[in-house]
């Protein structure tokens, strides 16, 4: 299905349907009306829509831009089919949707699926950015690159550097992957509470396979956290999480911010709780279920998976992991029944759910959906104290009770697990 055309009467419509409810996607565009003014953005959101690029796409192309307002617009610009490719790498792990150099509108609406990944093009993508990429290195022995946790190493010279650096493995899970392939699945954590994940291909000695990072959090205490070479934000907490690739000379980031010495964060709130900041460790049947389904709804299943499965995984992880993810024992399936009524909130959010149960084999709790239903429903943007909310989606700001859960609840529920609709 194509994405619907821009209504370009309106500018708040153009903006709204170019978020598709990304945040994120959202403070991009918000920064650019207050430095380039509404002309010049409409100008750079019919580009971006002409080329299919919108909400996390949008993001992504912001950081690849080095996440500076002025540089994005002005590279926007001068776009070119190298930056394209690189998005494409950077987004078909979270978006079905696929960037097209020489796209228009016209033609999405006539060939919509020249527009949208096929599964051939995902693989390729994956294995450019990790398997061939880290194949490539791994050949160039006098790569400066050596320096520090990146894919030119092997998977018995990256966990000597992790060990090293203080960092113990905590879970670790082998797996065949759908092409044969053995990988295994570890997380680590020091004695501050960071957190590192990472796929290594065992049989290629390669250790960075698919998405490993480093999650660092802190109590914000100082100006300027975005300045790290890192993914960074605040949470409406004061937590900042700073979220760093394992590609992206890791260490060399950590270092600056253990430099700042902001404090730990002692305690994890239910209502702020973030699975980018605190990932849970990831069950085997997730990993496979997002093995076989890469769009987006794949990641949100396999997340919800791992909050209703996070009991038994609890089980598995040494003492030191079990004391830093102690505190979600208590309120890990509430959190997974938030953000089934989460997905309910959206329109197409049913057939997340649906397929949920498919997967897991059993039914929703009607119970629990409903007390979330209501939880949800107090968490308003008052509550939130979200800043400029001019230009978010609707999704966010407005009152849920209008989106009658209560119906999409019953669909959800009258649902025969196993049967697609």
């Amino acid at each position: 299905m194509s994405r619907k055309r821009l209504d370009l009467s309106d500018l708040s419509l153009v903006i709204q349907t170019m978020t598709e409810n990304s945040s994120s996607a959202a403070s991009v565009i918000d920064e650019l009306l207050e430095n380039m003014g509404e002309d010049s953005v409409l100008a750079i959101m019919i580009m971006l829509d002409d080329m299919n690029i919108r909400g996390q796409q949008l993001t992504a192309l912001y950081k690849l831009f080095g996440q500076n307002i002025n540089d994005f617009y002005e590279r926007v610009l001068s776009i070119c089919e190298d930056d394209i490719n690189r998005l494409n790498e950077e987004s078909y792990s979270v978006c079905k949707y696929k960037a097209i150099y020489d796209g228009n509108s016209f033609d999405r609406m006539k060939n919509p699926d020249k527009y949208i990944f096929t599964d051939e093009e995902r693989n390729e993508l994956r294995n450019k950015k990790s398997k061939d990429r880290v194949q490539t290195i791994l050949k160039n022995k006098s790569s400066t690159l050596r320096n520090d946790l990146y894919p030119s190493i092997g998977t018995k010279e990256a966990l000597d550097i992790i060990g090293n650096m203080g960092f113990t493995c905590g879970y670790s899970k082998s797996y065949d992957d759908k092409d044969g392939n053995t990988i295994i699945y570890r997380v680590f954590y020091n004695e501050f509470g960071d957190i590192i994940y990472t796929n290594s291909l065992e049989k290629e000695d390669v250790f960075l396979y698919g998405q490993c990072k480093l999650n660092v959090v802190r109590k914000n205490t100082k100006e300027g956290y975005e300045d790290l070479g890192c993914n960074a934000y605040i949470n409406i907490d004061g937590v900042v999480g700073y979220n760093i690739e394992l590609r992206e000379k890791p260490f060399e980031v950590y270092k600056k911010i253990l430099d700042r010495d902001e404090p730990l964060v002692k305690n994890v709130k239910h209502i702020y709780y973030d699975s980018n900041l605190f990932p849970i460790p990831e069950s085997l049947e997730a990993i496979k279920y997002k093995e076989n389904d890469k769009n987006y709804k794949s990641i949100v299943i396999g997340e919800i998976y791992n909050l209703l499965n996070f009991k038994e995984t609890y089980l598995d992880l040494d003492d030191g992991l079990k004391e830093i993810y102690k505190p979600l024992l208590d309120f890990s399936e509430e959190k997974a029944y938030d953000e089934i009524i989460y997905q309910l909130n959206t329109d197409k959010g049913i057939y997340t759910a649906l397929e949920l149960q498919n997967v897991l084999g059993l039914f929703l709790d009607k119970d629990k959906l409903v007390e979330a239903k209501d939880r949800f429903c107090t968490r308003n943007k008052h509550h939130f104290k979200i800043p400029k909310t001019r230009f978010l989606n609707p999704f966010i700001v407005e009152d849920p009770v209008k989106k009658d859960i209560d119906k999409r609840i019953v669909r959800v529920l009258s649902n025969k697990v196993g049967v697609k609709e």
